[in-house]
Parts: C-alpha cells; sequence; structure tokens
C-alpha cells in the first residue's frame, strides 16, 4: 500500500474520531430519551405507502435539483453578490482572461498555468457552494408546498416524540456504515494504484484550507446540511418512497395490471437510467472532459451482476429491488469523480434500508450529514 494512501487513512480516521467524539454523547443521551419514551430504537417494519406518481417523480428532480440551482446560480453571478463579500480577490475576466491558461504556460511555464488553474477551480467550487446553500430554503418551499397535495399517508407514529430513537438509531448506523464505506474506497484506490488506473479529485478537493473561515463555515453548511438534505429527499424520500410504495402515472385497474408488475416497471426504469447514466456520464480531469474509460462500464456490469442475482434469489423484490435500483442512481450521478460511485452505491445501500425501515428521511438525514462532515474535516485538513 502506497504511503500517500496510509497517511490519507490515517486522517480520515482522525476525522472520523473527531466527528464520533462529538456525536457519541448525543446518541446516547437520545438513546436514553427513546428508552424513557418506550420508542423501539429499530422500528417495526411496516408498509410504506406515498401519494405521488413518477411524473411527480421526475418533476421533483428536475425543479429541485436542475431549474432551482441553475437559477440561483445565474442570480448570483449577475449581482453584486460575490464582489461584496470577497472584494478584490474575486477573479474577474480582466484577472484571469480566456488566454490565461496559454499565456502563463508561455510565458512562467506549466507551472504557473496549474497554479491559475487551481484557483479559478478554488472560486468555482466557492461559487457553487453559496449556489447549493442559497437553494435551500427555495427548494424546501417548494417541497412544503407539494406536501400539502401530495402528503404521506399518516401510517405509523409521526410525532416528536420518535425524533429520540431516530437520532439513536442514525448515530449506530453511521458508525457501522462510515467506515464500511470508507474501507471499500480505500480498496477501490489500492486496486486502481495497482492496475495503474487513474483516480480523480473531487472538485471539493480544491477548497484550500488556506481560504477565510467564512468559507470553511460554507463549506461545511452546504456540504453537511444542505447537500444531504436534498439528496436525501430526492432519492430517498421522492424516488425510494415511490418505488416502494407509490402510484402509477395511469390508472393499473384499466389496464389490468397488479401493483407488483408495475412496482417491478418502476425500478427496472430507475435501474436502466443508472446503468446508462454511469456508462454515459463525462468524466473530468480538472476542467478537461476525459477520454472514455472502461471503469464505468465495468461498474455498469457488475450492477447488472448483482441486480440479475438478487432478483433470483431474494423474494421481496419490490422492496429491496427499490432499494437496490435507488443506491445505483444515487451513485452513478457523482459518477464524475471517478471512482467513488462504487463507494457511494454502499452508502445508498445503508441509507436506503434506514428510509425503508423507518419510512421517512429523517434519520438518513442525520446519518448523510455525518458521513459528509468527516470528509469536510479531511478536506480541510488535507489542504
Amino acid at each position: 500500500m502506497p504511503a500517500e494512501l496510509w497517511n490519507d487513512a490515517g486522517r480520515m480516521l482522525g476525522c472520523g474520531l473527531t466527528v464520533a467524539a462529538v456525536v457519541a454523547p448525543v446518541g446516547l443521551i437520545s438513546w436514553w430519551a427513546a428508552r424513557r419514551a418506550t420508542q423501539p430504537i429499530v422500528p417495526h417494519l411496516r408498509p410504506w405507502r406515498v401519494k405521488w406518481t413518477g411524473l411527480e417523480v421526475i418533476f421533483a428532480f428536475l425543479v429541485l435539483n436542475v431549474v432551482v440551482p441553475m437559477l440561483v446560480f445565474n442570480a448570483l453571478a449577475q449581482s453584486d453578490f460575490f464582489p461584496t463579500i470577497y472584494g478584490a480577490e474575486l477573479p474577474t475576466s480582466a484577472t484571469f482572461p480566456v488566454a490565461s491558461l496559454e499565456s502563463s504556460a508561455a510565458i512562467g511555464g506549466a507551472a504557473s498555468a496549474i497554479v491559475v488553474r487551481d484557483r479559478l477551480m478554488e472560486w468555482a467550487v466557492v461559487r457553487g457552494l453559496w449556489a447549493g446553500l442559497l437553494s435551500l430554503p427555495i427548494q424546501l418551499g417548494i417541497l412544503i408546498l407539494a406536501g400539502q397535495f401530495l402528503s404521506r399517508s399518516r401510517q405509523g407514529p409521526t410525532s416528536w416524540a420518535v425524533l429520540p430513537s431516530r437520532i439513536s438509531l442514525a448515530i449506530l448506523i453511521w458508525a457501522v456504515l462510515t467506515p464500511l464505506v470508507l474501507v471499500i474506497h480505500a480498496l477501490v484506490n489500492i486496486v486502481f494504484t495497482e492496475l495503474h488506473w487513474q483516480s480523480e479529485d473531487h472538485p471539493l478537493s480544491k477548497l484550500s484550507a488556506a481560504r477565510p473561515t467564512l468559507d470553511h463555515i460554507l463549506f461545511f453548511l452546504q456540504a453537511g446540511i444542505a447537500a444531504p438534505i436534498i439528496e436525501e429527499v430526492l432519492f430517498r424520500g421522492v424516488l425510494l418512497g415511490w418505488l416502494v410504495g407509490g402510484r402509477s402515472m395511469v390508472d393499473v385497474s384499466r389496464i389490468g395490471l397488479g401493483q407488483r408488475t408495475l412496482s417491478d416497471r418502476g425500478v427496472w426504469s430507475v435501474f436502466i437510467l443508472a446503468a446508462v447514466f454511469a456508462i454515459l456520464q463525462p468524466r473530468h480531469q480538472g476542467q478537461v472532459v476525459a477520454e472514455f474509460t472502461s471503469g464505468p462500464v465495468l461498474f455498469a456490469a457488475g450492477l447488472t451482476v448483482g441486480w440479475i442475482l438478487l432478483r433470483s434469489v431474494l423474494r421481496k423484490r419490490r422492496t429491496i429491488g427499490a432499494v437496490y435500483a435507488s443506491a445505483a442512481l444515487f451513485a452513478v450521478v457523482h459518477s464524475a469523480v471517478w471512482p467513488s460511485p462504487i463507494p457511494l452505491f454502499a452508502l445508498g445501500l445503508g441509507l436506503g434500508w434506514l428510509a425503508v425501515r423507518t419510512r421517512g428521511v429523517v434519520a438518513p438525514i442525520i446519518v448523510h450529514g455525518l458521513f459528509n462532515t468527516v470528509s469536510v474535516l479531511f478536506v480541510l485538513r488535507s489542504g
């Protein structure tokens, strides 16, 4: 194992222990409160029924994940928001003209071009973090309005009394799931190193630890809070909820199809979309789209083999297939940074099981947020 991987593993372990030291007392207090309220830590598995259809799922993903962030980003870019906050520090077209990379390479060598490129990428990350964080109130507002028309059924406990049990269960699952995902990530990196395949850096890794404290707070709020909320609502709430217990876009009684058959069709559609997206999604090296690689194809093939085995061995195809397909789509959405989808698929499976078990997204949001917080600490310490 290369020394660099050992160093990264040690830093990641330290970050995980730091987060664990903070949340462990919270978990114990929540466990005590749940016991006092006679609420089970692991709730009984009950049917999960939602009122939205596949059409609302597509609409939610487009509006919340694409339209709103894009509109907010464009509004910030065309306003005085960034110049007001960062002043002269903010790079502009005058600071780094379009031909800056070429001119830097010609005048100061390749090293100067790399410095210019890294700084531009760092500012692109900062702008994206602001856009994502400021999109959150709008996204939550849309969800609240939509919930007035497409609310879930009121089966099972929905009061604040279940919150301590959800928190304690989430912290317990995080303590088990995070090391597993990180070990998978480390093993994948070892395999890539041995095969001389190139791993790609996440754009957030460009955020230097030398950035102002405001940007560190921004990084934590977006990656540790805002992103987990929206991703869990979309993938484990809207999508997974529909796959497990949603309605079709047509009246199944009129076409003679059972709900089980229709659910299988929905799960198949999501899984095929995930496999195709894994293959076609462009990978990025810095600001340049990388050439087609075999990694995503192998990943899609592995997902397909696992999918076939699950359907042939396990009986509860509806729920397990829904968790599997939603986890696959969740993973490949992050496939621009390879090989992140492989460990994220394992994370998606755990979050999906937790959402089905609790019939909600509160516990998955907590697990996802804590997982991302470990990564935030790692990036800032490594920078």
